[in-house]
């Protein structure tokens, strides 16, 4: 037997003594990948159907305002119909110091994102008017704010 056959003979052999304990158990599995064809460029090994995934067209608000109170700070975002805007389709998310607001109509998406806030807030609530949202911020401590963010 040549040097190969009694390699391989002693590696199938360890293996069939110690069978997952066996010190070459590892090298005695074979590749199930496809075989090299010996070049070194890529190449393509399936093909599958394409996904298509339509996003809505995200932008800002046109323009918001705020107002600094006591124990909140209210924003003020005008939007147009704001009132007919279905709840589903409006999301606020708060943390310590961040507001995310986004709407979403006819697969256009509206954001407003103030992060870092310039003071912590508890929590956030909003409100539908006629023409505008009011998102109001309640403070984690009263104090003035004299911006909005950082």
């Amino acid at each position: 037997m040549s040097e190969v056959d009694q390699s391989e003979s002693a590696l199938r052999e360890n293996i069939s003594k110690k069978g997952k304990n066996a010190y070459y158990y590892a090298h005695g599995n074979t590749p199930t990948g496809p075989a090299w064809d010996g070049r070194e460029e890529p190449r393509l090994l399936a093909v599958s159907a394409e996904i298509t995934v339509t996003k809505p067209l995200a932008s800002q608000f046109d323009s918001f305002s705020w107002l600094d109170e006591t124990k909140s700070v209210k924003v003020y975002i005008d939007f147009e119909n704001a009132h007919e805007v279905e709840d589903e389709n409006i999301s606020l998310v708060s943390g310590s110091d961040s507001v995310e607001f986004s709407v979403l109509v006819s697969q256009k998406q509206y954001c407003l994102n103030l992060s870092p806030l310039l003071n912590d807030i508890e929590s956030a609530s909003f409100k539908k008017k006629s023409d505008k949202f009011v998102i109001s911020l309640k403070k984690a401590s009263v104090s003035s704010w004299d911006k909005l963010k950082k």
